[in-house]
């Protein structure tokens, strides 16, 4: 039986800013995440809660929660950011970090 994705979300470290180092959150039908990191490591956790709090812990914050605030803060641009997206995994690994030209 496969584990389809329930949720998806994404998360920014916040200490790469302004440059992007972005990670996927994703939650499967049966209540574990999984964890894509930029490096293409494939982290697994029981939990979301325990996914969001290791992403907490390494500097990430959720692209959703950011806002004007965060803009000013960090030197980013929310409407010039685009979510990475690709067919493979592989190919998208090569799209979550993004060097600013700042």
């Amino acid at each position: 039986m496969n584990k389809e994705v329930s949720e998806e979300s994404w998360w920014l470290m916040s200490s790469s800013f302004p440059d992007l180092n972005w990670a996927r959150l994703r939650v499967t039908s049966y209540g574990e995440a999984e964890v894509l990191d930029m490096d293409g490591v494939l982290h697994r956790f029981s939990s979301p809660n325990a996914a969001k709090e290791w992403l907490l812990e390494d500097e990430f914050v959720s692209y959703s929660s950011l806002d004007g605030e965060d803009e000013m803060e960090y030197g980013i641009n929310l409407a010039e950011l685009v979510l990475p997206s690709a067919s493979t995994a592989k190919e998208l690994v090569k799209l979550m970090y993004v060097q600013s030209n700042v």
